[in-house]
């Protein structure tokens, strides 16, 4: 019967009484499900967005933000490589606007050039981000781990690294400075250049001379102001994006001259410089100059040449990049190398000879190369919209699950501790409460009380007693004394039939407690612990029993009709069919309870399981979390906890059911 009647829900108190109960519940859903889209927003965001808080992601919506991801993840979170590349100032990658349009037929030419740039000069995007795993260096672990066969120490060996997991593994830095990584040997690096091949070419990054020239060498010199440099050039420009950086030297003197000559001898990275074939003969004296015999060469270079003539000319240092050092020496020299005969060779000058090539001239009022590579960018993230966004609402959730795929056995650890631990809660504790409800002991409120009084103390103040308890667990002395006291006890009953129950009972309890308390530690230090740790019985044992649900469960079970065990006492049921088959029956919505905050309990568990669980092969998922949190990007966080959260929801809505059925459902029928 309703508490209000179909007549008093035609009053308009009653109505707004109604109105006010449903705003509440408003208000109270808003509360939860606000900061739960807030933390699933979250967990798609990166350094690009991740100053914007709102409920939902906007870079689904909005093209410039996701542009702004686009350019962050294509250039490793790194706002110097977009500048190099776009010849433009990147302070942010909020402060990034969408780029000037070039014209549809030099973005064709751009990708079209772009296809036919060799394996070996390819620079990939998306393989490095702070705290986070980009989609190809995904794709490059993947590789590697296919090609050594899940042997992380093959590929340790190869790639001369010493990563202690497949999720430490990282892209090897190919140029450090000026140079080529010579850390990374030949072999390996050709490795490498098969993986670029699979990368689709929208995913690479292309430098040139200019951006490094104007954006970092002059910036560096001239300060952020522009004045400054127009002030000593007589220039107009309005941003260092606009200087040029020519091939060759400029003819007239002057700081121009000059800044160029200081770039290309100190700054400029030596793959992009090309020596003219005159200098063949003065590298060569140059050579001679700095060895005394080709056995000190060979030594320094680890080579087996026969005679410093046979020492080949680098017209490019990537045509001999063991040379890097005496390469660079010469182009410093004045003497040796004079600066008209170095020449740029980089994207910039390969870009317009491609459009040379295919047009007969550079087209009018080109851009220039950073122009149309931003311009093409923009594009490409544009084109492939559907898969960036899909790429970025699921790449912080991958992150997490190869995470915990290849660590240990987290996730079998975690599904066999849960499951244990709601086993051993389904039988311990009803058959506690059953006990004390069935038999009425006379100290059952004092057995409760006891139970109770386990709730005053936090976890955390049984952490350490816990732990030193399973690692010197009297494991032998307790089954000797259980042993004991059952035979006794069965002795006792043929020969002492005539004792009362109790006192069998008591003299049964002695006997086993002599042997478990004093006679087995007795024997020695080894007889009387044993050390639990790193294993599922140190998992379970602190939380088998629960005060708590042994309160709950026995006032449930108190409630049930006598008539019921009378009944069955009547057809003749043992004690175990009416506990399991009566009481267990009819104690779902109760057992659900327990089982769901077993399972809770033992999902969330995490200190104590960091304490009890030093091996690292034994860990659970939420120990593995945690140490991804340390060290993961807090949008990777908010995702590892959304990922926590979905098995719990699941027990949780099954559980759900059968209270819910429970309670709808009357117990007696």
């Amino acid at each position: 019967m309703p508490i209000i009647s179909e007549i008093g829900k035609r009053s308009t108190k009653v109505r707004l009484l109604y109105t006010f109960i449903y705003v509440v519940l408003l208000i109270g859903s808003i509360t939860m499900i606000y900061p739960m889209m807030l933390m699933l927003s979250g967990s798609v965001k990166s350094d690009a967005d991740s100053w914007s808080i709102k409920p939902y992601p906007e870079f689904w919506f909005d093209d410039l933000i996701l542009f702004q991801k686009y350019a962050e993840s294509k250039y490793n979170n790194q706002t110097i490589y977009a500048q190099q590349d776009w010849c433009r100032q990147v302070l942010s990658w909020r402060s990034v606007e969408k780029p000037a349009d070039v014209g549809p037929e030099l973005v064709r030419d751009f990708r079209s050039w772009r296809e036919t740039i060799p394996s070996d000069q390819r620079f990939v995007g998306q393989t490095f981000a702070s705290g986070m795993l980009p989609k190809n260096l995904r794709s490059y672990r993947s590789y590697m781990a296919k090609k050594f066969n899940n042997d992380l120490n093959a590929y340790n060996i190869a790639a001369n690294q010493a990563c202690t997991s497949w999720s430490n593994v990282r892209l090897p830095t190919e140029i450090l400075g000026r140079y080529l990584n010579l850390n990374v040997t030949g072999e390996f690096r050709q490795e490498i250049v098969k993986w670029r091949e699979t990368i689709p070419a929208t995913e690479l990054t292309i430098e040139g001379a200019r951006g490094q020239y104007a954006l970092n060498y002059l910036y560096g010199i001239y300060t952020s102001r522009i004045e400054n440099y127009n002030q000593t050039h007589g220039t107009d420009f309005k941003s260092y994006g606009e200087i040029t950086c020519p091939a060759t030297v400029p003819a007239k003197a002057g700081l121009e001259r000059d800044d160029w000559t200081n770039f290309v001898r100190n700054d400029i990275k030596l793959r992009y410089l090309k020596l003219d074939a005159s200098l063949e003969p003065s590298f060569r004296n140059f050579i001679r100059g700095q060895y005394e015999s080709i056995g000190i060469f060979n030594k320094e270079h680890r080579t087996n040449l026969a005679s410093l003539e046979a020492v080949p000319f680098p017209a490019n240092i990537d045509d001999a990049p063991y040379l890097r050092r005496d390469f660079e020496a010469f182009i410093k020299s004045q003497k040796d190398c004079p600066i008209e005969s170095i020449r740029i060779c980089s994207a910039d000058e390969m870009f317009k000879e491609f459009l040379v090539k295919k047009h007969g001239k550079v087209p009018e009022n080109y851009p220039g190369l950073g122009a149309v590579s931003a311009s093409t960018d923009w594009t490409d993230c544009m084109d492939n919209k559907p898969a960036v966004k899909w790429e970025f609402t699921m790449r912080n959730y991958w992150q997490v699950i190869d995470y915990l795929a290849m660590h240990g056995n987290g996730m079998l650890n975690t599904f066999i501790f849960c499951a244990l631990a709601v086993i051993t809660a389904l039988i311990i504790n009803p058959l506690a409460a059953y006990a004390l409800s069935r038999f009425r002991l006379p100290g059952t409120y004092k057995i409760l009380l006891f139970c109770m009084a386990t709730m005053a103390f936090p976890g955390e103040v049984t952490m350490i007693p816990g732990f030193l308890l399973l690692k010197r667990f009297p494991l032998l002395p307790i089954l000797a004394g259980l042993v004991v006291t059952i035979v006794v006890f069965l002795l006792l009953e043929r020969i002492g039939s005539k004792w009362k129950e109790s006192l069998r009972a008591l003299a049964s309890l002695a006997a086993g407690l002599v042997v478990g308390a004093i006679i087995i530690p007795a024997l020695g230090h080894e007889f009387a612990t044993t050390s639990l740790l790193n294993n599922f019985a140190a998992l379970i044992l602190p939380g088998m029993a629960n005060g708590f649900s042994i309160f709950l469960l026995k006032g449930f079970f108190d409630s049930m009709p006598k008539e019921l065990y009378e009944a069955a006492d009547i057809d003749g049921a043992s004690e175990w069919t009416k506990f399991w088959m009566l009481t267990m029956n009819l104690s779902k919505p109760i057992l659900a309870v327990i089982a769901l905050g077993a399972f809770t309990g033992a999902y969330s568990a995490f200190m104590m399981a960091l304490i009890i669980i030093p091996d690292q092969k034994m860990w659970t998922i939420m120990v593995w979390i945690f140490q991804l949190q340390s060290q993961a990007h807090s949008s990777v966080v908010y995702a590892s906890l959304v990922i926590a959260a979905i098995p719990t929801f699941i027990i949780f809505v099954l559980c759900q059911n059968v209270i819910m059925r429970g309670i709808v459902v009357p117990t007696e029928k």
